[in-house]
């Protein structure tokens, strides 16, 4: 399957509007065609209740981020379609949580697994299954982005952002996988946590922002000084090409109970000899954060079949346990079963040591070549 990649330039609003137009019939489609938008977040956006949360999330975000809500209107504009719904598409994780959460039902909508791989003397890398509503992996894009600095109102200057993102349909990039020119690298994986916030930060735009980090360091302290805190939990998976110490980094976050802050925990990732232990993944739960979460059946099942599996030594090992279909219910790569909808979307490998980002869109384990080769800022 091709990857549609788009290079864009200029101001914020410019780069919206410049996705909105070109992508106008993928974001369409995907608000049309989204069962999760059409029957339960519209419903509740018409409601009273749903309305008074959408309007606390997009205060913060006007208030905090200004330049992205510019952008979410430029799209908006470009592919002609309301900001409110693609603002209501940005509280999607929260609102479907809310939900969800109501019915004592929580299964995953979308979700994610991340794989580290960190040898002394390689290979380096961080690896990750996009997880998503079957329309992502047809509707999907990758943009390419140089964005002009940005004026606040109170007269700082915010600094000229460069980065690479896959991107769902009318979405700000940030919630799958990218790097930046700072040469740090993420990934994302979803988090179900039981503190939920109104009046917080959306999960999504908080995604965004952190894609400014010039290194792991800057990117934890923006989650942990954030002026109201965020509204759900997610984690980060971070690696630096420019960081020495050949250090990977795990950081999960979520809303704090008792004030308006976040609670952030970072999990080191370090290099080991050959012999010991140099793998670490990520699913759709907390592992090092202690707060109480809802637990799915995919993230256990896929748990659960890594503890089977010997563990990574080599990258083909990892594309083994990525592409991995041996639990007939819920899958490592998943592809749609009868109780899981989801499918993989997309498959990406950051290569650290020689800087290189593969991208499949078929099974990693059975796919001869990836789709897609990005050369990385070293």
């Amino acid at each position: 399957m091709a990857l549609r990649i788009l290079h864009v330039a200029g101001t914020h609003k410019d780069v919206g509007l410049q996705v909105g137009r070109t992508f106008k019939r993928q974001i369409n489609e995907f608000l049309c065609s989204y069962g999760n938008f059409q029957k339960k977040l519209l419903p509740f956006f018409e409601s009273t209740e749903g309305r008074q949360v959408y309007e606390g999330y997009l205060k913060v975000a006007q208030s905090l981020y200004p330049q992205y809500i510019e952008e979410v209107q430029g799209t908006a504009e470009g592919a002609d379609v309301s900001f409110e719904h693609l603002f209501l598409l940005h509280c999607r994780p929260e609102m479907l949580l809310m939900l969800k959460s109501q019915e004592q039902n929580v299964d995953e909508t979308s979700g994610c697994t991340s794989a580290f791989l960190n040898f002394c003397n390689g290979p380096r890398l961080l690896a990750h299954n996009e997880d998503a509503d079957a329309h992502i992996q047809k509707l999907g894009y990758i943009i390419v982005a140089n964005i002009k600095p940005y004026n606040l109102p109170d007269g700082d200057v915010l600094p000229e952002e460069n980065f690479t993102a896959y991107c769902y349909p009318g979405v700000l990039p940030g919630v799958a996988y990218t790097y930046n020119s700072h040469g740090v690298c993420f990934s994302t994986n979803a988090l179900l946590a039981k503190e939920l916030k109104c009046n917080r930060i959306v999960r999504h735009f908080m995604n965004r922002a952190l894609l400014t980090a010039s290194s792991v360091e800057h990117a934890v302290d923006m989650l942990r000084n954030t002026p109201v805190g965020l509204a759900m939990g997610f984690c980060s998976n971070l690696a630096n090409l420019h960081d020495d110490s050949g250090k990977m980094f795990s950081v999960e976050c979520a809303p704090d109970s008792r004030e308006a802050g976040t609670l952030v925990s970072v999990h080191t990732i370090g290099p080991s000899e050959k012999g010991s232990v140099g793998h670490y993944y990520h699913y759709n739960m907390y592992d090092h954060l202690d707060t109480p979460q809802w637990l799915t059946p995919s993230s256990l099942h896929r748990k659960s079949r890594a503890a089977e599996m010997e563990g990574a030594r080599t990258v083909q090992d990892v594309l083994d346990f990525l592409g991995d279909t041996k639990d007939p219910d819920y899958p490592v790569y998943r592809h749609g079963t009868v109780k899981d909808e989801v499918i993989t979307a997309t498959t990406a490998i950051f290569h650290l040591d020689s800087g290189v980002l593969e991208i499949y869109t078929g099974n990693p384990k059975t796919q001869a070549e990836p789709d897609c080769v990005f050369h990385l800022c070293m």
